[in-house]
């Protein structure tokens, strides 16, 4: 399977906007390591969260690359979202964010435990 071929699938699930007018700044309660900087702030947007488990649900588990890119695709647009919000944007196109930080962040998922099968077969394919 190649990067080109699961991203065009799952893109158009996102639509052409991601509002997270919502949005919170907080100091989180308990920093994981290796995924919370040091002294950075959490950021949080209900209707966005609630938009990923919507293309979450639709895509489903048992598409195993399609699962994946929903979830890595929620990661970049959950960091660009916090930037922007501090920056008082409050929406974002999910297609005006590039391939290759997404194909990064999807390469970096799968050698994640458990997608070793799915990592065999994927082809870092941008275009």
């Amino acid at each position: 399977m190649t990067f080109i071929e699961i991203y065009n699938r799952i893109i158009t699930h996102w639509g052409d906007k991601i509002d997270f007018s919502d949005g919170v700044i907080f100091e989180p309660k308990h920093k994981t390591p290796g995924n919370t900087p040091t002294g950075d702030k959490s950021f949080q947007s209900g209707s966005f969260f609630r938009q990923w488990g919507e293309i979450e649900e639709t895509v489903g588990h048992d598409d195993t690359y399609g699962d994946l890119m929903v979830w890595t695709m929620y990661q970049v647009f959950h960091r660009h979202a916090r930037q922007l919000f501090r920056k008082d944007i409050f929406t974002l196109n999910p297609k005006d964010i590039g391939k290759a930080e997404i194909e990064k962040q999807y390469y970096d998922n799968l050698h994640e435990e458990s997608w070793e099968e799915e990592l065999i077969t994927y082809v870092r394919t941008i275009e």
